[in-house]
C-alpha cells in the first residue's frame, strides 16, 4: 500500500511538473512616438491559461509592477495577455489613470526566444490611451548576450583595467533588476488585505547602518541598526492611504546607508534596497483597495 502511494504521488507530481512552465522574457516596448522604455514579463502557462506579471521601466523613476492574465492556445499559435491591477508603482500617477497594456499574437508559440508585436494601452474603463510595440526576448538568451559581450570587454586592450571592472555589465544588470529606494521617492503599493508584513536587514557586508521607521506618524523603531538577522515588522492598514517612512540616520563605513526591505502583500513579495545619505528618507504608501 505505502509503495502504491508513492508511486501515485509521483505521477500527480510529474503530471504537474509538465502541466506547469514558467516563461520570462525582457526587453523594452517601443511606443509610437519612438521612445523605448524598459520592460519584462514573467508568467507561468498551465492549459492554455496565463498568470504572471510585468514591470515597467525597470529600474526607473516610473518603475511599475502589475497582475498579468492572458491565454494560449498552442494549436492556433496564438497568445494573449493584458495587464490588470498595479502590485506597485513609483510614478505619481494613480491606478484609474494607469495605462495598461494589453497584447495579442496569432504567430507564437511558446518557448520561442522571442515575443515582438503591436500592443494596445488601455485605461482601466477600456478607453484607449497609447499603442506601440513590445519587443523582447527569453532572459537566457539575453543573458547569454551580456556575458558574451563582458567577455568581449576583458579582453580588449582599448579599456582600462580600473574601467573595466567598474563598467562590469552583469553588475550592472543586477542593480537593475533590484527595485532601489531612492531619496524623497514615494513607493505605492496596493493591498486586498488589511494585514502585511515588511521584513528589513543588511544583505551585505555590515557596517553600522542606523535607520528609523515610522507608520502614519507613529515611531516604530528608531535608531535601528540593519543585521544579517530579519526585523519583521506587521502592519495593518487603517486606512485606504498608510505612509511607511524610512529615515538614514547615519551612513555606515561602506557607501550610503543601505537596508534591504522585503514587503509580503497578498500573494506578492516585493524585495527593495534602499540608497540614502544620512538625513535622507524614503516613502511607502500603502493603498487597501
Amino acid at each position: 500500500m505505502k509503495n502504491l502511494n508513492v508511486f501515485l504521488f509521483m505521477i500527480i507530481f510529474m503530471k504537474m511538473s509538465f502541466s506547469q512552465s514558467t516563461y520570462e522574457y525582457v526587453g523594452a516596448i517601443k511606443l509610437n512616438d519612438s521612445s523605448l522604455i524598459t520592460y519584462q514579463v514573467k508568467f507561468t502557462e498551465t492549459k492554455g491559461e496565463i498568470i504572471g506579471h510585468s514591470i515597467t521601466d525597470v529600474g526607473g523613476l516610473h518603475e511599475t509592477k502589475s497582475n498579468l492574465y492572458g491565454k494560449y492556445n498552442a494549436v492556433d499559435k496564438f497568445i494573449e495577455f493584458s495587464e490588470k491591477d498595479i502590485i506597485y508603482t513609483k510614478s505619481p500617477v494613480i491606478q484609474e489613470d494607469f495605462c495598461f497594456i494589453n497584447f495579442k499574437s496569432s504567430r507564437f508559440k511558446l518557448g520561442n526566444n522571442k515575443i515582438t508585436g503591436k500592443f494596445k494601452g488601455l485605461f482601466s474603463d477600456n478607453t484607449e490611451c497609447i499603442n506601440g510595440d513590445i519587443l523582447l526576448s527569453t532572459k537566457e538568451k539575453m543573458e547569454k548576450r551580456i556575458a558574451k559581450v563582458q567577455k568581449i570587454i576583458s579582453k580588449t586592450k582599448k579599456i582600462p583595467d580600473s574601467l573595466k571592472s567598474s563598467n562590469n555589465i552583469v553588475k550592472i544588470m543586477d542593480s537593475v533588476n533590484m527595485n532601489i529606494l531612492r531619496n524623497k521617492q514615494v513607493l505605492s503599493v496596493f493591498s486586498k488585505s488589511k494585514n502585511i508584513r515588511i521584513e528589513i536587514f543588511d544583505g551585505g557586508k555590515l557596517d553600522g547602518d542606523k535607520v528609523t521607521l515610522k507608520y502614519n506618524g507613529t515611531t516604530l523603531l528608531r535608531n535601528f541598526e540593519t543585521k544579517k538577522e530579519r526585523k519583521s515588522i506587521p502592519l495593518t492598514l487603517i486606512n485606504k492611504k498608510n505612509s511607511f517612512i524610512l529615515l538614514a540616520e547615519n551612513v555606515g563605513s561602506i557607501s550610503t546607508n543601505t537596508a534591504i526591505i522585503e514587503i509580503f502583500v497578498d500573494d506578492s513579495k516585493i524585495r527593495a534596497l534602499t540608497n540614502l545619505k544620512k538625513g535622507e528618507n524614503t516613502q511607502i504608501d500603502f493603498y487597501l483597495k
